[in-house]
Order: structure tokens, then C-alpha cells, then sequence
């Protein structure tokens, strides 16, 4: 029997639009969209990273992508050079600019993160994190 209260991706949705929802009113002071944080972020993690590698990380389909690159390299956010290695395959990497206002946002991503895990453990914070990551690799699957 089908209960809603019980269906994972709605409770996955509904939480994911509720926060991305909060930080994107912050995100706007800094003429800044949710996807574009999510190159920021994972630059910042990752260091210089291939257009491919930023698709899989961000979930951001591809042509999305690259046009949103473009609007970010004009804004001095990036750099997207091509790679000394394979001239097919182009990198991005942050600028100092784009290093500093995400530097500026850090704080207001873990600001919403806390805001959302109040009143769990380290414990279950844990759990938490290890048991999105199974359902993130078991969904894999779903895409051959």
C-alpha cells in the first residue's frame, strides 16, 4: 500500500526545496543561483576540476552547465581554460574573487546545515550522512 508519509523521495524532495529554498534568499544578495553555489562549493572542495567532473558532482545536466560557466567566467567567478594535458577537455578553477565569496557563503551553507540537523547527535549525524550516501549509491542503479 502506497502512504506518502512513508515514500522517500517525497520526504527527500520536500526537505531538499525547504533548505535549498532558505539559502537561495542569501544566495540573491550575492546575484548568485543555487547551481552556481553548487560550482562554487565543489570547486572549492575539489580544486580545478574537468566540466565532466563538475556535472557529476553538481548534478547539473551538461549544457545547463556550460552556459551557466560562461555567465560565472564573465563575472569573474571561474576560469575555464583548456587542459595542458588533453586539449579536448576543458578545466575550471576559481578565481581569487570567486575564492573569496564563496569563503563569504561557507558560513551561511553550515549556518542552514546546523539550522536543519538542530537537536541530532554527532551519532546520528553520522548515521545520517553514511545512510544518504547508501541510498545516493544504491540509486545508481537507476541510471545504466
Amino acid at each position: 500500500m502506497f502512504d506518502l508519509n512513508r515514500f522517500l523521495p517525497y520526504h527527500l524532495n520536500r526537505t531538499g526545496v525547504r533548505l535549498a529554498t532558505a539559502f537561495t534568499k542569501e544566495l540573491e544578495r550575492f546575484n548568485l543561483t543555487l547551481p552556481m553555489w553548487r560550482v562554487l562549493a565543489v570547486l572549492w572542495h575539489h580544486g580545478e576540476l574537468k566540466v565532466s567532473d563538475i556535472t557529476v558532482d553538481t548534478t547539473i545536466e551538461q549544457s545547463t552547465l556550460s552556459r551557466m560557466l560562461v555567465t560565472m567566467d564573465d563575472r569573474g567567478l571561474i576560469t575555464r581554460e583548456r587542459s595542458k594535458l588533453d586539449a579536448r577537455t576543458v578545466v575550471v578553477n576559481l578565481t581569487p574573487a570567486g575564492r573569496k565569496m564563496t569563503k563569504t557563503l561557507i558560513p551561511w551553507a553550515l549556518h542552514f546545515e546546523r539550522l536543519a540537523l538542530k537537536g541530532f547527535s554527532e551519532e546520528e549525524i553520522s548515521t545520517l550522512y553514511a545512510m544518504l550516501t547508501r541510498i545516493f549509491e544504491n540509486s545508481a542503479d537507476l541510471f545504466p
